[in-house]
């Protein structure tokens, strides 16, 4: 179907270029993520057998492929080709075909109405203005089934507007010391990207029909996000 001229490109690049090679091979490291948490995570979300998942910015893929080991079947979306070159070949490696990758993001990707039971996005949201999270929100809405359940997990600021340079400049120092990020690269992130208010965040769940059923938050930099669609 073709988007109308005001549609947003959700297919371009918005603050790091995921489709440099060294930026793809670095950012597991970066982004400390690992097999180990994502399963812990998909335990606590219960993840089962018969279930359909869908992880909308999957990366290189570990998320998604350590679903699939575990549900009936995977879709994992991304934005960047290179990205999904490396989801691929990590599903490959573990013998896993029943993973469907789409290149696509949150504005585009194709998910049946009423046909996933859980879907996570991890640190790709903030790629989107707040306008334009809320139109996925509510398209992930209605991928999801009555009860299925939506896991998101990004750079959400829980300060006011006011106490927000104090948290910049920590949130800055804590990046340097323990990622491999860069000083503009971060600065860059809180600049050009869309990282928003708790509040806001928050408010644009619960518009888009979901029942908010827990919101966490560390560093007053992250937050964590478990939304129900009731029946």
């Amino acid at each position: 179907m073709t988007s109308p001229a005001w549609y947003y490109d959700d297919m371009r690049q918005v603050g790091v270029d995921f489709e440099d090679d060294d930026q793809v091979a670095s950012y597991d490291e970066r982004q400390q993520a690992t097999a180990a948490d994502d399963n812990r995570l998909l335990d606590d979300l219960g993840l089962g057998p018969d279930d359909v998942f869908a992880d909308i910015g999957c990366g290189t893929g570990i998320l998604v492929v350590e679903a699939a080991k575990r549900c009936r079947h995977a879709h994992g979306a991304d934005v960047s080709s290179r990205m999904l070159d490396q989801a691929k070949k990590r599903a490959a490696g573990a013998g896993i075909d029943t993973i469907a990758f789409h290149h696509a993001g949150f504005l585009s990707v194709g998910l049946a109405p009423s046909s996933i039971d859980l879907i996570t996005s991890k640190y790709a949201l903030h790629h989107l203005p707040d306008f334009w999270k809320g139109m996925a929100l509510e398209r992930l809405y209605r991928a999801l089934k009555p009860d299925g359940r939506l896991f998101l997990r990004d750079v959400v600021f829980s300060a006011t507007p006011a106490a927000f340079p104090s948290v910049a400049d920590a949130w800055t120092a804590w990046m340097l010391a323990n990622t491999g990020y860069a000083p503009d690269e971060i600065a860059g992130h809180i600049r050009d990207e869309h990282s928003t208010y708790a509040w806001i965040m928050e408010g644009l769940i619960r518009a888009a029909g979901f029942r908010l059923e827990r919101a966490t938050y560390s560093q007053q930099a992250y937050g964590d996000f478990l939304a129900i669609k009731d029946p």
